[in-house]
């Protein structure tokens, strides 16, 4: 098996993470093959609606920490590649449903929020864990968007949400059992193949207009995020905060 899979279920098509030896984590393989997958659903003319999701008991833990910190890089950048957005940008036209079988942490978090719809089984957790490992982040993934301004503070600190919690805050759109995310995703596609499918196709696309016209409001702070992150990248904390996760410590900070 590939580090991720793609199948099809007549018009629908799974993607499924297969790393779960390390959760599923975004390490340049990962990327890589995301991009690649997303690239063949939006290609893959008889698949109607996408489905991700993961192996193990990890949707996706976020950025590899520790292949990163192996390949002497600082910070928390996600590993450059050399194709399209492994996040299913924009150019993906097609209904998106995360089915979330675990943590769904940092860039796992953002793949989950750039479905169109959500499940979670009872046990995922979601965060931004970008913030308690010393980056600025959140700002630029919509959230602002759709949740109400407390919820974002809450995420913007780091705070960790349960997945009812998280259906509760309307970040998701179902709480199922554990090990039925993907049934429950299966499920929702439906909602899609049973409206005709240009019109589903030309409704969600207004949709995400609209979406793209809010965000528009934000552009500004993309400069803003960046020269902070750059600042944060060669700080001692952001280090410390990587190593102490690797070697399962406690971190010692300075504010430096």
């Amino acid at each position: 098996m590939g580090i991720v899979e793609y199948e099809r279920q007549g018009n629908i098509a799974i993607i499924t993470m297969n790393r779960p030896e390390r959760l599923n984590a975004l390490g340049y393989d990962m990327m890589l093959g995301l991009a690649q997958t997303w690239a063949c659903f939006q290609e893959d003319e008889e698949a109607w609606v996408g489905i991700i999701t993961g192996t193990g008991r990890s949707f996706c833990a976020g950025l590899d920490l520790k292949e990163r910190l192996d390949s002497g890089k600082a910070g928390l950048a996600l590993p450059r590649i050399p194709i399209r957005d492994p996040f299913f940008d924009y150019e993906i036209d097609k209904p998106t449903i995360a089915a979330v079988n675990g943590f769904a942490l940092g860039g796992g978090f953002f793949l989950t929020i750039r479905a169109d719809l959500r499940v979670a089984v009872e046990n995922a957790t979601f965060q931004i864990t970008e913030v308690v490992r010393g980056a600025a982040a959140g700002w630029d993934w919509e959230l602002w968007e759709n949740l109400p301004s407390a919820i974002t503070a809450e995420l913007a600190s780091g705070t960790l949400l349960t997945a009812q919690r998280a259906y509760d805050v309307g970040l998701i759109n179902r709480v199922v059992p554990d090990g039925k995310a993907l049934d429950a995703a299966l499920e929702l596609a439906q909602l899609f193949l049973s409206s005709p499918p240009l019109a589903a196709h030309y409704n969600l696309k207004l949709m995400r207009d609209l979406k793209r016209t809010r965000m528009a409001i934000g552009h500004r702070l993309w400069d803003e995020g960046r020269s902070y992150n750059r600042e944060l990248r060669s700080s001692y904390d952001v280090k410390e905060s990587m190593r102490s996760f690797v070697e399962k410590r406690k971190p010692v900070y300075q504010r430096r």
